[in-house]
């Protein structure tokens, strides 16, 4: 019987990978059929722990057919399945539809782009809408880590979200005891989430077809996203200004101290680097600080405009839709002074890798300075697919 749970849940793997078949099950979950599963994961992780991610994935969608009868679409790759150029758009009706994101966390996770965009995304999204609850973190390796003293934003955030530790089952393998009591414990948790879910989308249903009042009328969220969209531009551009500055002090302060380095052996080296890691740690901390600020915002900005973008082409507002333009014209125009300072930095950031390795006390004052690094190209990332948002 397990071999045929699991050449099912494969099965279904497969379907939901083959060309052409992710968005025509996108546009099928529009209208409510099926409960899905977006996966998001590091690739390296999975071939660090031979392959048991994927094995994971297909286990869990056996556990929730064993519980509940009902079949579960689990998107597990997101190159293979084919999320789409304009899935961040999706978010908004995918969440609607009680689709569950579920981040698979080891602390490498933190360190790939992709992975933090759809995590940051889906959150800003599930906020918005209430829906928090609808992201549920698994912690395979490293939960020691995910704390909310973490200086990395990302890490807070899992944190925050109330992870499973299932650490101890991936460790034990595939088939044990450990493994199996994870996922069930796993697939009750997807099952709550999703039945909340489903009920509060029952009472909006009913209240609109009754014609009561509700606070999700289009016509009143639009309005609120634009008050909260303007708020949060007011906040954009003192952000940008004291993110450039930040970012030109801390190239400065690294590029100046680089240049007095001449010593030759490595003792010489690490003593220079002490001299260094106190010049760059104050302008460090000020890059990280400013630099999660800008990307937390610019996150926040764009969970609106895309929600804001699918209701204007719903209900045709051209007076919307320009006030939108205006506030993405503004936004990508401060952005553009700010990029080829992010650009440049790369290659400072690799220079630095030799000097970090002779001392100990370099490594810890670069690393917020990183940290704010990544943070700018996230959000150079996301501000950058403005661009092409199409409004009209």
């Amino acid at each position: 019987m397990a071999d045929t749970d699991d050449a099912k849940a494969a099965q279904c793997v497969q379907q939901t990978c083959a060309p052409g078949t992710a968005e025509e099950m996108m546009d099928a979950n529009l209208t409510g059929q099926g409960n899905r599963v977006f996966v998001s994961y590091a690739h390296l992780d999975d071939e660090l722990l031979n392959q048991a991610v994927e094995h994971f994935t297909k286990d869990l969608g056996s556990f929730y057919v064993a519980k509940t009868g009902g079949a579960l679409d689990i998107f597990f790759d997101r190159e293979s399945i084919g999320w789409g150029t304009d899935w961040r758009r999706r978010i908004d009706s995918e969440l609607r539809g009680a689709s569950i994101f579920m981040p698979i966390i080891t602390m490498q996770y933190f360190n790939r782009p992709a992975c933090r965009e759809e995590l940051n995304a889906f959150h800003a999204s599930a906020e918005l809408l209430g829906a928090g609850y609808l992201i549920l973190p698994v912690v395979i390796l490293g939960a020691s880590g995910i704390t909310a003293e973490s200086q990395m934003p990302e890490v807070r955030l899992i944190e925050s979200l109330q992870f499973e530790n299932l650490e101890e089952a991936f460790l034990a393998g595939r088939g044990t005891r450990e493994w199996r009591e994870a996922l069930s414990r796993i697939t009750d948790k997807l099952v709550t989430a999703i039945a909340r879910a489903e009920e509060n989308l029952a009472k909006v249903e009913s209240s609109e077809s009754t014609l009561e009042p509700v606070e999700s009328d289009e016509d009143f969220d639009l309005f609120q996203h634009f008050e909260e969209l303007n708020q949060i531009g007011e906040r954009l551009t003192p952000e940008m200004e004291e993110s450039t500055r930040d970012l030109t002090t801390w190239c400065t302060v690294v590029q100046d101290e680089m240049q007095k380095f001449g010593a030759t052996s490595p003792a010489a080296l690490r003593a220079q680097s002490v001299v260094m890691a106190k010049a760059v740690q104050e302008p460090s901390l000020r890059l990280q600080s400013s630099a999660t600020a800008l990307a937390q915002s610019v996150t926040a900005a764009d969970a609106l405009l895309r929600s804001m973008v699918g209701q204007l082409v719903g209900v045709n507002t051209e007076h919307g839709a320009e006030m939108a333009e205006k506030i993405i014209s503004d936004i990508t125009q401060n952005s553009s002074n700010l990029q080829p300072f992010v650009d440049g930095l790369a290659e400072i950031l690799e220079m630095l890798r030799t000097m970090e390795i002779l001392s100990v006390p370099l490594r810890k004052a670069i690393k917020p300075g990183r940290i704010g690094f990544t943070k700018l190209q996230d959000a150079m990332k996301i501000i950058e697919g403005w661009r092409g948002l199409a409004i009209r």
